[in-house]
């Protein structure tokens, strides 16, 4: 196989993010594939994207209203699959049984029956199932994860603490009027809320820094309850949360606390800081995907270390064949190193950098986070995995029949 015959398939907002990646990869000169499909079920929405495609990398992919129809068709090798998280599994495993390589957006699987569907799917035809976790493979975080774990700029890690508080008013137009947002504002659509959705990438930055988290205690609100009109689902009120606090216990004993709110009139809070025995680092990007933008150092005796040095001294250690892994074609955007490392993967039938099995327990974190909610209890994230604790997700797995 000399080129990747990849389809898109669902045409929303992260769609647009993916063909910018391969717009990305495209114009560094990598010419490992060719954007051969798109499948919505949505006529509208799928021209729209098309005529994107055509403008951005000058090919016409040739189109399908299903998932099943596209996997039948034999026009594509490879599917980057960006439908809404109730329909990951439904649309992954018809291409997986078709004999087509898929990455699916996180998180893998709306709940984590749905996960292991799709784990038994790959595992029945030989498949490896990439996730489009993009956050660690950036630049600036992987040269922080190198400054914490590698060169151990801050000593030992002991406890981080993220604080995002802000007001967002759910019942404005842009989200009341958007198909991106009333999708994410409905829990038999999304899983869940932030905590589910931004909440993957930082759930996964976590473990791929301090690894497995042991146990979880949180309490969930959602103060805002607005009128959704969704497509899929009907008229329904808001049911996903908009304010969490949360205490995580890693298995190494490091601490940590993850609080959120959407409903926090007046003074704005975006805080996420990691201190260990020798110092501090500091997320330059606030309270979201950790260190996507980079962060700064303070020591114990009030030395600092910018970003920017960190950096310096992170590309001066890399060798060359290291730096064409991680960074290839010199690309350092985080969404075109995931697109990039799936193309790959399929072309060397090699495993991805990120599978469906390594999220599972990042979203367990997550899910953990929900569970622990709905039982008042502190909830461990295996027995999570282990679907020994799953009162928040049953009426899910119950609505899609899982």
């Amino acid at each position: 196989m000399d080129k990747v015959r990849l389809a898109i398939l669902g045409t929303g907002g992260i769609a647009r993010s993916h063909l910018n990646g391969y717009r990305i990869l495209s114009d560094a000169g990598y010419d490992g594939f060719v954007l051969a499909g798109l499948c919505d079920n949505s006529d509208e929405r799928r021209a729209a994207f098309a005529a994107e495609v055509e403008e951005q990398l000058g090919v016409q992919p040739q189109q399908f209203a299903s998932a099943e129809e596209m996997a039948a068709s034999g026009a594509v090798d490879a599917v980057d699959n960006c439908t809404p998280h109730a329909f990951h599994h439904t649309t992954t495993i018809p291409c997986l049984e078709a004999g087509l390589e898929v990455m699916v957006e996180k998180p893998c699987g709306i709940t984590v029956k749905a996960t292991n569907l799709i784990l038994e799917s790959a595992a029945g035809q030989g498949r490896q199932v990439a996730v489009a976790e993009q956050v660690r493979r950036g630049i600036k975080a992987r040269a922080m994860e190198w400054a914490v774990n590698q060169a151990r700029m801050i000593g030992d890690v002991r406890f981080w603490s993220v604080a995002g508080f802000s007001s967002w008013d759910f019942a404005a137009p842009q989200y009341a009027d958007s198909y991106a947002w009333q999708w994410r504002l409905l829990k038999l659509l999304t899983g869940g809320g932030m905590v589910y959705d931004a909440g993957a990438h930082f759930a996964d930055m976590m473990l791929h820094l301090f690894g497995p988290v042991e146990q979880v205690y949180a309490c969930t609100r959602a103060y805002q309850q607005p009128v959704i009109e969704s497509p899929e689902l009907g008229t329904r009120k808001k049911d996903v949360e908009d304010t969490w606090m949360s205490t995580w216990q890693f298995a190494n004993g490091i601490l940590g606390q993850y609080t959120w709110s959407f409903s926090a009139p007046g003074e704005e809070v975006a805080t996420q800081i990691v201190y260990g025995t020798e110092g501090s680092a500091r997320d330059r990007g606030g309270w979201m995907h950790t260190f996507q933008n980079g962060g700064d150092i303070t020591l114990a005796d009030g030395a600092e270390k910018k970003y920017e040095q960190i950096e310096a001294e992170y590309r001066a250690q890399l060798d060359d064949a290291t730096r064409e892994r991680l960074f290839p074609h010199g690309v350092e955007d985080d969404v075109a190193l995931e697109c990039w490392d799936f193309v790959d993967s399929v072309l060397n039938q090699r495993r991805p950098e990120i599978c469906a099995e390594d999220t599972l327990r990042a979203k367990a974190a997550s899910l953990a986070i929900y569970e622990s909610a709905e039982s008042g209890a502190p909830v461990r994230v295996q027995d999570v995995i282990d679907g020994k604790v799953s009162a928040y997700q049953d009426p899910i797995d119950a609505h899609w029949d899982i």
